[in-house]
């Protein structure tokens, strides 16, 4: 294995002999063994182990084990404490992205040259999949890449197990994060489940995969370029050339859009794509979302009105009262069943957006959506992602101030989509719970 990340930083150009490396230590088999590997590849190397003060006594265990190692290595290591819970609160924000947001500002404050982490190529094979599953485009399926910025990954060719035997090999030991042994999380149920599955089938899966995760690397490192250079030869008066869309191969067209909505500060998924090539020739005006439009006269493709921003607001609203949630009122009202009729003879209608009040955790909150909210609608069979809920529910100017419900477990109801499964109103809900938006 050491052989094939002295290759693999070299391929990349990830770093210089002479560059300070900062490791990202968690005490994992996967950080643990990139630390190694850094030390006896002759690298400058410090660590540096993020406490998100998340498990307890388990977060306790992994910082001391990270300071007993590097104390044996004789080497630096910086251990920072985070209040994830509470930036994640203020800032309406999920666990993972508040987690996220706060250790890279913990990385670029200590002023390393280069930051490297320890993503194997068992992580790439399960985020290509959980891309492919969410739907997505070449980049996604190339999955994580090698270098970003100052960001390294010098494991990436190398799978879990690869790791796991690196250390078996020197003796050393590592700790185990709970979670991982769960499928709470979509990822491990990848891991645990699905890609299991695909060994079956292809018992050289990791080898495999190394080398088409590196052709789609390079084909859309090739497509990137060769759209920036679309773009730049499309700008024209603070708009799009029309007529370079219209010739243009769709690849390069649908990036050039996507990048200009973006860089105007909306969304534009691949559906709003479609609808602005349609608009493009003949003319026309599409809503955006953010009070924005997509405006073409056949000649130029702009951007026209302002950015209607929507702060994060959270407001407790208990059962039988209603709140106001930017200008609109949310209503919650109780109806106590005393019809003798089950539950699933009633119309479909009511099921879909009848919650049992019974089921509900604690206190009803109604706020935006936040980054990470998922939820498992009643009849689906899978967790959605609340944003391309809304995404296909909500017009586009209304996305930033719809309605989403949550009790002390999470989100339990989603504006035009309705309850969760958890709580959804079945043959023994006796008193059911509905949420009007006016």
């Amino acid at each position: 294995m050491l052989d094939r990340v002295r290759l693999t930083i070299d391929k990349y150009n990830m770093c210089g002999r002479s560059e300070s490396l900062l490791c990202c230590l968690s005490g994992g088999a996967d950080s643990t063994a990139l630390l190694l590997c850094l030390l006896e590849l002759g690298y400058r190397v410090s660590a540096c182990h993020i406490d998100h003060c998340l498990r307890g006594e388990e977060s306790d265990r992994d910082r001391m084990f990270c300071v007993e190692l590097c104390e044996r290595l004789r080497i630096p290591i910086h251990v920072r404490r985070l209040d994830v819970k509470g930036y994640c609160a203020q800032n309406g924000v999920s666990i993972e992205d508040g987690a996220r947001t706060l250790r890279y500002r913990v990385f670029d404050e200590l002023g390393f040259d280069k930051i490297a982490t320890a993503h194997t190529l068992s992580d790439c094979i399960e985020t290509a999949v959980f891309n492919l599953a969410r739907g997505t485009g070449l980049a996604g399926i190339a999955s994580i890449p090698p270098v970003r910025g100052n960001i390294i990954r010098p494991l990436i060719e190398c799978s879990r197990a690869e790791t796991e035997d690196f250390l078996r090999s020197r003796g050393q030991n590592w700790v185990t994060d709970s979670t991982n042994l769960t499928d709470e999380h979509t990822r491990n149920r990848i891991r645990h489940g699905i890609v299991p599955r695909l060994r079956e089938i292809n018992p050289s899966l990791e080898q495999t995969m190394r080398g088409t995760l590196e052709n789609l690397r390079q084909d859309n490192q090739l497509i990137a370029a060769l759209a920036d250079e679309f773009y730049q030869k499309a700008l024209t008066g603070g708009g799009l050339d029309v007529k370079m869309l219209l010739e243009g191969a769709p690849s390069l067209t649908g990036r050039a859009i996507r990048r200009f909505i973006g860089e105007n500060g909306c969304e534009c998924p691949r559906e709003t794509v479609l609808r602005i090539m349609q608009i493009a020739a003949a003319g026309g005006k599409l809503n955006i979302g953010e009070g924005k439009y997509a405006v073409s006269d056949g000649r130029t493709l702009r951007v026209t009105g302002e950015k209607i921003h929507y702060p994060y607001t959270e407001i407790a609203v208990k059962a039988g009262e209603s709140a106001v949630f930017h200008g609109r009122t949310v209503a919650l009202s109780l109806i106590t069943n005393d019809i003798s009729a089950k539950i699933s003879n009633i119309h479909q209608n009511l099921t879909n957006q009848a919650a049992d009040y019974g089921k509900i955790k604690g206190v009803i909150v109604v706020r935006n959506r936040r980054a990470g909210d998922r939820i498992r609608l009643k009849g689906r069979g899978f967790t959605s992602d609340v944003k391309k809920l809304l995404q296909a529910a909500v017009p586009g100017g209304e996305r930033g101030r719809a309605v989403v419900l949550a009790d002390d477990e999470g989100v339990i109801f989603v504006e035009g989509c309705g309850f969760a499964e958890r709580v959804a109103a079945d043959n023994g809900a006796k008193t059911f719970l509905f949420c009007k938006i006016s």
